[in-house]
């Protein structure tokens, strides 16, 4: 008989579960898995990459011990082969493939920003120097913050610098 404190604590442990990977029973359903993160690659989540791959090479090497023994007890009768590591293989390919190239577009776009908020902080160098009207300089200030502001993330080896100098 459980008490509602058991009930508690193991409807606590089975939501925690839920939002941690659960091992998949066979490689058709790692197969499965992945072909749906592929549909969705920009998405994915690098851990669950990891259990996946796991947990498929577990099972695969499992498979390949029973049809090791069976081959040795069935007198040398040659198990047929199983075309799931490739699939595995090629869908984990095209997954990395998707990655790399939304990485490098990303690092691209880093790039650009970088270069825009450059340009911004040569605008308000020059804006500082010039003996304009304060209140004319002031909107432009204010122009050129919410330009910086609209600019999304730079790299991040030149992040501490970009906003010293723009500090400045």
């Amino acid at each position: 008989e459980q008490t509602s404190e058991t009930l508690v604590s193991s409807s606590a442990t089975a939501e925690e579960n839920n939002a941690t990977y659960v091992p998949k029973q066979t490689k058709e359903e790692v197969i499965e898995r992945l072909k749906e993160i592929n549909e969705d690659a920009c998405n994915a989540d690098k851990q669950e990459l990891d259990l996946l791959k796991q947990n498929f090479y577990k099972l695969h090497k499992a498979e390949q011990e029973a049809a090791r023994k069976a081959f040795i007890d069935g007198g040398g009768a040659i198990p047929q082969p199983d075309d799931a590591e490739s699939r595995f293989k090629d869908i984990m390919s095209s997954i990395k493939e998707k990655r790399s190239a939304i990485q490098a577009e990303q690092d691209k776009e880093k790039e650009d920003n970088l270069v825009k908020k450059l340009a911004i902080i040569d605008r308000l160098k020059e804006l500082a120097e010039s003996p304009e009207d304060a209140n004319k300089a002031y909107n432009e200030f204010k122009k050129l913050q919410q330009e910086w502001n609209d600019i999304k993330q730079v790299p991040a080896a030149k992040v501490n610098e970009l906003w010293k100098n723009y500090q400045h």
